[in-house]
């Protein structure tokens, strides 16, 4: 099997079908008639009653794992997931010769993923190197991949052309935000997002229209696949529910799709490609991966975790799952505090947050740096740039002049949410009123109000033009605000091949992943840097699951077993008692130590004691091992057990004395 690498393109040599009967499999039974009836949804050439040849291992009579499923409908390459790297990947996959089925869990006109509410940017560059040193660095002291980090590094110098070649955008559609960011400034500060960073002034970002935000790359990918449909079908309303695998190869052979409020089975010849995007509606997931209560989708309500559920059933190993990037541009990505299930409703003008306001956590104390644009929800901190860890609940609190600002200049609370604004005469009321310990609120407030008098923030360096002491007189204001998510990055972890990568370190056969659902990103990431991973690993996942795989390995049948691991093969302790002794050995076994039991054999001349030998140990490597290095040593040349024990080794030095004064306790 081929598999792809950026500029190798191999050649779809189609799908062989044949007329054997699973029906003949099941029953065991030869010469039964085949089959009739089983109509294919769609899919690959057409079969009236059988499977494919390749899966039978019909050549040499032996039927395979794919016989023994009742499957509604077959294709080339199942797609999992219709945003920009499922239309992608379909896309391509179909330009290699593959019927493709492409599925999606919202309904039509709500596909799209985070694509069609992104940006809609995409990096490009012309300098490989640059792009290899600068995602590295993005990386931090994360590991990475070698190899997948220098294909999405030369996919970087392609994106363009992709674009406009495959995907039909005019060269006079692209705009480089690099040298024009005048329709929207802040899009120039991605070009690139860390300019501190090796590698980063040759990064561009790319639009294919003269704007941001207005859902056109995601509608290019999109109008590419509605243009393919004589080799892509397509399935709204339909979440994939599982992934069907040989037990033997474990090769990803097909998939359970919701259709029409029921499970079908879907034969997969070549591939299945996850593209279903992240958690950031799984609320179990948020909590448990990202440690967070509440939040919200700035993007699509649709990423529930779908991808991570189907990969874990197959065996995937997981990674980047703590990873996420935050609504741009203000305090590490904040929304206003949204029902469950809506979309965020993001709070990104700093012009806000400038004057007499602070952020406080539950317990009144500032926990960010309030007056600085992030970078995709990362902050300041420690010459560093990170998601920030909030606290069970988060508060902009700010003085009647500041309000007067907020609602009457800059507009920064919707008319929606103006009835969660919290006031208060007094510091100490507004406390009251927020569940906050008493005088913690005003004792930030005394602070804060001192260090815009003096100009300096020692805590989080803000700007000293952004701050204004509190008036001495209220009313002051509250209100709760919660994380407003763009997109998680973990998921199945993906090799350079966008091949997803089991537990054991190995590709699982036939499956592959691209986008969101486990993304390259551990730690900062570029705006721009996932839809430019979803076309380069939507281009590779396509491309190699539509490749020709070899035929499923056939079932083995009539296996004899040897059974010998039955009750009673459990390990039993070693017994130390047993130990062979010679003259003047005598045996000290404690069970004061951290192992299971220490023992002893120690060797008298005469009266006096010759040597200390240990026969059973299992105490601490680097801790306990230490006081059996040094305190029988100390116990001969004392002749007494009266010795100091080995600090830190507290435990197994006094078992040690303690298996000695046994052994004594024998001498005669």
């Amino acid at each position: 099997m081929n598999k792809l690498s950026f500029n190798f393109v191999p050649q779809s040599k189609g799908v062989e079908m044949s007329k054997v009967s699973r029906r003949q499999f099941l029953t065991g039974t030869a010469g039964v008639a085949a089959l009739a009836g089983f109509g294919a949804l769609v899919g690959c050439a057409p079969q009236q009653n059988g499977a494919n040849l390749a899966d039978t291992g019909a050549n040499d009579g032996g039927y395979t794992f794919a016989d023994t499923i009742s499957w509604d409908g077959e294709y080339d390459v199942i797609v999992i997931g219709f945003g920009a790297a499922g239309a992608v990947s379909a896309c391509y996959a179909a330009d290699a010769g593959a019927k493709v089925l492409l599925v999606d869990k919202a309904p039509n006109g709500m596909e799209g993923g985070n694509s069609r509410f992104c940006g809609q940017i995409i990096l490009w560059s012309d300098n490989k190197d640059s792009m290899l040193a600068y995602n590295k660095a993005m990386a931090g002291d994360f590991a990475v991949d070698e190899e997948l980090y220098d294909v999405y590094a030369e996919g970087l110098t392609q994106t363009r052309d992709l674009l406009r070649d495959f995907f039909g955008v005019p060269e006079e559609n692209f705009l480089d935000w690099k040298y024009d960011s005048s329709a929207q400034p802040l899009i120039g500060m991605f070009a690139p997002e860390y300019p501190e960073l090796e590698g980063g002034d040759d990064l561009h970002v790319l639009t294919v229209s003269d704007n941001v935000c207005n859902s056109q790359l995601w509608k290019v990918y999109r109008n590419k696949v509605l243009s393919m449909s004589d080799n892509i079908d397509v399935w709204y309303n339909a979440p994939g529910i599982s992934l069907h695998q040989d037990p033997i190869s474990k090769a990803v052979i097909g998939a359970v799709i919701e259709r029409d409020g029921k499970n079908v089975n879907v034969r997969a010849h070549n591939g299945v490609v996850l593209t279903c995007g992240g958690f950031e509606n799984n609320k179990q997931m948020v909590e448990d991966y990202l440690g967070l209560t509440k939040s919200a989708p700035a993007g699509t309500t649709f990423n529930t975790g779908d991808g991570i559920k189907m990969g874990m059933g197959v065996g995937a190993d997981m990674w980047h799952m703590e990873a996420f990037e935050g609504n741009c541009f203000a305090l590490g990505g904040i929304s206003f505090n949204v029902e469950e299930g809506e979309h965020a409703k993001t709070f990104n003008d700093l012009r806000n947050l400038s004057g007499s306001i602070v952020v406080v956590g539950n317990n009144g104390e500032r926990y960010l740096r309030e007056d600085v644009y992030n970078r995709h929800g990362h902050v300041p901190s420690n010459g560093d740039w990170i998601s920030p860890k909030r606290p069970r609940n988060t508060y902009m609190v700010f003085d009647q002049a500041q309000s007067d600002l907020i609602m009457n200049e800059y507009h920064g609370i919707p008319a929606e949410f103006q009835d969660q604004i919290v006031s208060a005469n007094t510091l100490a009321e507004l406390e009251v009123a927020l569940g906050i310990d008493e005088g913690k609120l005003q004792q930030t407030i005394t602070d804060f109000n001192r260090m815009a008098e003096e100009g300096y923030d020692p805590a989080f360096y803000r700007d000293a033009s952004t701050m204004k002491a509190f008036s001495a007189e209220g009313p002051y204001y509250a209100i709760e605000m919660i994380q407003a998510f763009l997109n998680t990055q973990g998921g199945p972890r993906r090799n350079a091949a966008a091949e997803v990568i089991g537990t054991d370190g190995e590709p699982i056969a036939h499956l592959y992943s691209a986008g969101e659902l486990g993304g390259m990103t551990p730690y900062q990431y570029n705006g721009g840097g996932n839809m430019a991973e979803c076309l380069i690993f939507g281009r590779l996942a396509g491309i190699n699951a539509a490749a020709e795989k070899d035929p499923l390995p056939v079932l083995p049948l009539g296996i004899e077993s040897d059974i010998k691991l039955t009750s009673g093969s459990g390990d039993v302790d070693p017994d130390p008692s047993t130990t062979p002794l010679g003259d003047n050995e005598y045996l000290g076994i404690s069970t004061l130590c951290m192992g299971n039991a220490l023992a002893l054999k120690v060797t008298m001349d005469g009266d006096k004691i010759a040597a200390i030998d240990v026969v059973q140990q299992q105490e601490t490597a680097g801790v306990g091992s230490k006081a059996l290095d040094a305190l029988p040593a100390a116990i001969i040349e004392a002749q007494s057990t009266d010795v100091d024990v080995v600090a830190g080794a507290t435990v197994s030095s006094n078992a040690i004395k303690d298996a000695v004064e046994q052994a004594l306790a024998q001498v005669k």
